[in-house]
């Protein structure tokens, strides 16, 4: 903040427009990872949706399956034709339950062929769909013909010997109804033609992935021709994806969305792989169009912040200009500016304040002569008398002139200094000698004030009095001279940070006391000595460091002694590197006059 403030009006207004810049440029930006971002999770949302359709319909599947089985398992047809041996008894049960197996084929789609197993391996099938290479296969692959095979389970996906197309079969034990141990086994041969209708009916975009696999990650169908019996040696979903997840990955060579689902009836997978690119690709025209606008606006924020930064910088330099010849005592010239605004405003009061100070020196001027011309005496009376009248109202009315000024602009720095030094000025020159310390302390906190304008914030100050010790009465600007002198000659020449300290208290013997401690570069034995030498002879001692004087502590230790005696005065104490502190002694004076001296 502190840098910016020291910046040039230009500059800031330059900081300004790139900052709006860089942020049309941010939120173009975010514009479009919103979009990309959104767009994406909408593809998204929408393979899930297709997923979990495609896992209900496989589901509704898997149960109308159970449901037939169950029908077929338990049908006392089937239950007698397991264990009956009597051969025209099971010719007739044969044609029964051949029946039974047109009827449920009929009426289930998906069911290609239907086979009954007993425990002598009687076999009793379809025979039109039935081929002997699947029960082989899938015999060995779940070892139904044992007694220890008694859950159902849907197989991995075979292929008939006789044909290149694949089928999945559930597989379920038959019980007796009578004691539930296991008679036979029912195999039902279900065909994939109908899951390849849901898959190829879901593609999201020109190269998206949707497929299903077994529990042996073989492919079961694919949209993309993958081929069915294969084992699908991608098993990205497997490593750190949890179930139904969304990841990125690649895939072919393209970065992808991929999502998952598990079938837990079938244990099965339904896997979904998307492009981003192409996920994102419709909103290209979009992005460009919001491109192309962010473009022509930067184009137009650029030539206005021009324009506006021309017209308001131009008159302002102007003034600049102005305030240095005026400042070289150039008063004869003056400001001309045609704008009507605050500006306009400002250039005509600085005029008129020309004006005004134009003729205060001419009637100075004009007194000065007549009164030289009278009497060399008197005029020397007299125009000390108007200097020390007309010199603080017109730099009172002239910081007050300037307080306007810095409103009119916003310029907090030029008001609190103006307003400052308008009270040290009206406080210097109005009042009674005897102040009390709370006024005096007024005073004090308007220079420091300024002080930390001027250093922004580089010194701590620190003031500690108690409300009743500020009610005690003090001479007039005792204490603004010694902290004047701390600042210049203490703090100022000191490295970094510094910390002024002010403290005031009634002594334990007797008297008030007010320290005035810095902790700046401080004084060499030498320079302290030569120091109180100049203040016991009232001289002002330069202090090494500066080119500049002190500020008249031995005017300040004479007032106060020819005032209340030799028992107060001032007392310096300095140690080179560490600081400095001054000792102002002073008698109580209560808030009605009273006046408690030493004696």
């Amino acid at each position: 903040m502190r840098l910016i403030r020291n910046l040039k009006l230009k500059h800031q207004i330059s900081l300004l427009i790139l900052i709006a810049l860089m942020m049309m440029i941010l939120m173009q930006s975010m514009y479009n990872v919103f979009f990309n971002s959104l767009t994406r999770d909408r593809a998204a949302q929408f393979a899930s949706n297709l997923m979990e359709q495609v896992a209900l319909n496989v589901n509704t599947i898997a149960k109308n399956v159970e449901r037939d089985s169950i029908t077929i398992s338990y049908s006392k047809s089937v239950q007698e034709l397991m264990v009956s041996n009597n051969i025209v008894r099971n010719t007739e049960l044969n044609d029964y339950v051949s029946e039974i197996f047109t009827l449920t084929r009929s009426s289930n789609q998906n069911i290609y062929s239907i086979v009954l197993l007993n425990n002598q391996d009687r076999q009793i099938s379809d025979s039109f769909h039935y081929n002997n290479d699947i029960l082989k296969t899938l015999g060995k692959m779940y070892n139904f013909r044992s007694d220890e095979f008694k859950k159902p389970v849907f197989s991995s996906i075979v292929r008939d010997s006789s044909d290149a197309f694949y089928y999945y079969s559930y597989i379920s034990p038959i019980l007796s109804s009578l004691d539930n141990s296991k008679i036979g086994s029912c195999i039902f041969l279900l065909d994939t033609r109908e899951l390849e209708k849901l898959v190829n009916t879901t593609e999201i975009t020109k190269n998206s992935l949707f497929l299903i696999l077994d529990s042996d990650n073989r492919v079961i169908v694919s949209n993309k021709g993958l081929k069915a019996g294969d084992i699908y040696e991608n098993v990205f979903w497997q490593e750190g994806i949890s179930h139904t997840a969304k990841d990125e990955i690649v895939y072919e060579g393209k970065k992808s969305l991929v999502q998952y689902k598990k079938i837990e009836s079938m244990n099965w997978k339904i896997i979904s792989v998307l492009p981003i690119s192409e996920l994102t690709s419709d909103m290209k025209p979009i992005i460009s169009l919001g491109i192309w606008l962010s473009v022509i606006m930067i184009i137009l924020l650029t030539a206005t912040g021009s324009v506006f930064m021309y017209n308001m910088t131009r008159p302002i330099m102007l003034i600049v200009r102005f305030l240095s010849r005026v400042g070289e005592r150039n008063l004869n010239y003056r400001l001309k500016i045609p704008s009507t605004n605050e500006i306009g405003i400002i250039a005509t009061h600085i005029n008129q304040m020309l004006d005004n100070v134009e003729e205060m020196t001419r009637n100075i001027v004009e007194n000065q002569t007549s009164l030289y011309e009278a009497e060399l005496s008197k005029k020397q009376a007299k125009l000390s008398a108007l200097q020390s009248q007309v010199n603080p109202h017109f730099l009172y009315n002239t910081l007050n002139c300037l307080s306007s000024i810095g409103l009119a602009y916003d310029v907090s720095e030029v008001v609190n200094i103006s307003s400052a030094m308008s009270r040290i000025f009206r406080y210097s020159i109005k009042g009674k000698d005897l102040v009390s310390i709370k006024d005096e302390m007024s005073c004090i906190k308007d220079y420091l004030l300024i002080m930390d304008i001027r250093y922004k914030g580089k010194f701590e100050i620190v003031i500690e009095m108690e409300e009743s010790f500020l009610q005690m009465k003090m001479l007039k600007m005792i204490l603004q001279p010694i902290v004047e002198n701390a600042m210049y000659h203490g703090l100022e020449m000191k490295t970094g940070g510094g910390r002024l300290f002010i403290q005031g208290f009634i002594s334990e013997y007797g008297y008030m006391q007010i320290d005035v401690e810095d902790n700046g570069v401080g004084m060499s034995e030498n320079q302290l000595s030569e120091l109180r030498q100049g203040i016991r002879d009232d001289e002002n001692m330069e202090l090494s460091g500066t080119d500049k004087q002190s500020i008249g502590l031995g005017n300040i230790n004479k007032r106060i002694r020819l005032q209340f005696g030799s028992r107060y005065g001032l007392e310096v104490f300095s140690e080179e590197g560490k600081g400095t502190r001054v000792t102002v002694k002073l008698p109580i004076i209560e808030p009605t006059g009273k006046m408690t001296l030493l004696p």
